[in-house]
Formats: structure tokens, C-alpha cells, sequence
């Protein structure tokens, strides 16, 4: 699914959120190893990441043609400062409709309220594929 969209930061700045592609895949792995360095409270420490940017290629290659399957970029000045990504747990019907959620944003580039908009991208593009109907006070996304 593809998805593009501009928010404005609380600093003022444009953040463009889209889904990474395969081209994606060298920044998508620095992001990610730098934002493994910046905080403990992510999954995995840097050091267990055995992935190089040609395998980070392809599985954004596999997320951008997958139905279940999803993952968002943040980019300012072309650089991607930020991630989440949604992905399917099995395809086993006892597990399908499980997932996993992970989010991260570089350090420099907290309290701006990109997490907020990865997150409700996230949510947002599950609706629309599954055709959810939203409620609450924070929704509609806007």
C-alpha cells in the first residue's frame, strides 16, 4: 500500500511520512543503527544487528508488496530520521490476526510529535486496508 503524507513538527519544520522502499534500504539501516545506540529501550543493542543493506533492501522490497505488512519513514532534509513498521506475526489462522509494532525516532528529534504520527500512520493505514471503522476523540486521523 502505498502511502505519502506532510505533517508540520511543534518546531514548525515539514516531515514528509511515507512507505520506505527497497531504494530505502541503506538509510533505513543507518537509522536504525544509530537510534539502537541512543536508547536501551528498543529491542535489540546495535551490535545484534546482522543485517547489511542489501537484506535491509529486500525486506522493505517484501513490505512494500505485502498486504499485511508495513513500513513508514520520517524524513526531513532527505534524511529519514524516523521509523515504524507493523508486521504480520504468522499467517497461520490462529496468529494472523496478530503483529508486532515497532517504533523508533532519532534522539535529536524527540518531543516534536513524529512518534505520535508514525503511530497514527500505522493505525490509520490498518484501517483503511481492513476497512475498520474508527472511534474516539482522537479520531479521525487527520
Amino acid at each position: 500500500m502505498k502511502y505519502s503524507k506532510i505533517i508540520i513538527l511543534k518546531n514548525g519544520m515539514e516531515c514528509c511520512l511515507r512507505n520506505a522502499t527497497e531504494s530505502d534500504g541503506q538509510l533505513v539501516l543507518d537509522n536504525f543503527t544509530l537510534t539502537h545506540t541512543q536508547t536501551d529501550y528498543l529491542l535489540t543493542y546495535p551490535d545484534e544487528n546482522t543485517f547489511d543493506a542489501a537484506q535491509e533492501s529486500r525486506i522493505l522490497k517484501e513490505k512494500e508488496n505485502s498486504e499485511n505488512e508495513i513500513e513508514i519513514i520520517a524524513i526531513i532534509d532527505g534524511a529519514v530520521i524516523g521509523t515504524a513498521g507493523i508486521e504480520a506475526v504468522g499467517a497461520k489462522y490462529k496468529v494472523r490476526h496478530r503483529a508486532e509494532f515497532g517504533i523508533s525516532v532519532l534522539k535529536k528529534f524527540w518531543e516534536l510529535g513524529i512518534g505520535q504520527a508514525l503511530m497514527a500512520s500505522c493505525i490509520e493505514l490498518l484501517y483503511i486496508k481492513y476497512k475498520m471503522y474508527l472511534s474516539g476523540e482522537h479520531f479521525p486521523i487527520k
